[in-house]
């Protein structure tokens, strides 16, 4: 059992492991995303090209409408994701019934370092948070210290696309040293936006030790459970409750405002606010990293596959995000040296340029600017 000693306080559980028929049940959906993302996904390929090279997206849909190939892939992703939180062995259904030792062990870690997190009586979770059960995650990240848990369990070990959840955080820093021009962050403050359960803000302050690292959510238990894994790990960041439409940073007084995996669960409205209040705070020629899903390789099954996982994992906003001219409402919001890449998995040259990769997986792009008075 995992445990922290500090100062006074002389033992908290930090952790609740998942049972050995729970890991083996989700080793078993393992293997079934596994098939999803190579043969199944091989499968909507090949079924793809009988369709022929000059269709476009919705013409596409249209001729695999039913297709045993797209139909059995499209089954695997919903209700893969299904099973993993609520099947047998789900990670939702298991810490539900631990709700009360998981409210305990947050609670327990919320009065050390208490000026390091800051959650607000009363916070209204935006409608686009508090209505859609994203990732299938019924009543969401809001829902109490296992829904958090139950959270951190499935994305840190079991990621939708099979790959290391660490790898994109080193692109991550890498871009965020790379913007600051700075290797240890001396003197800056970095703002992380929809930081969860705080991984990509330890990340960063891991990767700049010396800048203050200060993460924003809306949902306060994730955030609870992001300032306990940061002081196991002796980290000082300040986990703020609070929108990023409207984050309480004063003007011009941040160096880097950084979001990872955010604008694409947030509906255009929300996007634009957010570029705007982002624009409001950065000191001039401050930094602005967007780390999210926006570029789909593939061409026309690409953009298909991506709007069909936007609809099947209950994330209405991904799609509406990737058709977003992401580089004009930039230039609109007061930023400039606009860059659009794909940042993590790298894509060799063929990919680039359209072809299909060889299995399923989530490009994130990297989008970074600067702020222009």
């Amino acid at each position: 059992m995992a445990t922290i000693q500090l100062g006074s306080v002389s033992e908290i559980r930090s952790a609740i492991p998942l049972s050995a028929d729970v890991l083996a049940y989700q080793y078993f959906i393992r293997g079934l995303r596994a098939y999803w993302r190579d043969q199944a996904y091989q499968g909507v390929v090949a079924a793809a090209r009988e369709a022929g090279p000059d269709v476009d997206e919705a013409q596409l849909e249209r001729r695999l409408r039913g297709h045993p190939a797209y139909e059995l892939y499209a089954w695997l992703e919903r209700h893969s994701q299904q099973f993993k939180y609520y099947g047998r062995g789900g990670i939702v259904r298991f810490m539900e019934t631990h709700r009360d030792e998981a409210e305990r062990m947050l609670s327990e870690a919320a009065r050390i370092h208490p000026e390091r997190l800051r959650l607000l009586p009363g916070f209204e979770v935006p409608a686009y948070v508090r209505e859609v059960d994203t990732h299938q995650h019924a009543r969401g990240l809001d829902d109490g210290a296992a829904a958090a848990l139950a959270y951190e369990a499935s994305s840190s070990g079991f990621s939708f696309s099979l790959f290391d959840s660490r790898s994109p955080l080193q692109v991550y820093t890498d871009e965020a040293r790379r913007m600051l021009g700075s290797t240890s962050g001396e003197g800056c403050r970095i703002v992380d936006l929809g930081c969860t359960i705080g991984g990509s803000s330890r990340a960063l302050k891991r990767a700049l030790a010396q800048a203050e690292v200060i993460a924003y959510d809306v949902c306060g238990p994730v955030l609870a459970l992001a300032h306990l894994r940061s002081l196991e790990q002796d980290l000082e960041v300040f986990y703020r409750q609070g929108s990023a439409e409207d984050f309480d940073c004063e003007a011009g007084s941040v160096d880097l405002v950084a979001s990872h995996w955010l604008f694409h669960e947030m509906p255009p409205s929300a996007i634009r606010a957010s570029l705007a209040h982002s624009h409001k705070v950065l000191k001039p020629g401050g930094g602005l990293i967007i780390y999210d899903m926006y570029l789909r390789p593939g061409g026309a099954l690409g953009k298909l596959l991506h709007a069909g996982y936007s609809a099947r994992n209950n994330e209405p906003y991904a799609h509406c995000y990737a058709e977003m001219d992401i580089v004009a409402e930039l230039e609109k919001a007061g930023f400039d040296e606009v860059s659009v890449r794909v940042g993590h998995p790298e894509p060799d040259e063929k990919v680039i340029a359209g072809e299909l990769p060889p299995a399923r997986t989530h490009y994130i792009s990297m989008i970074t600017a600067r702020s222009i008075r």
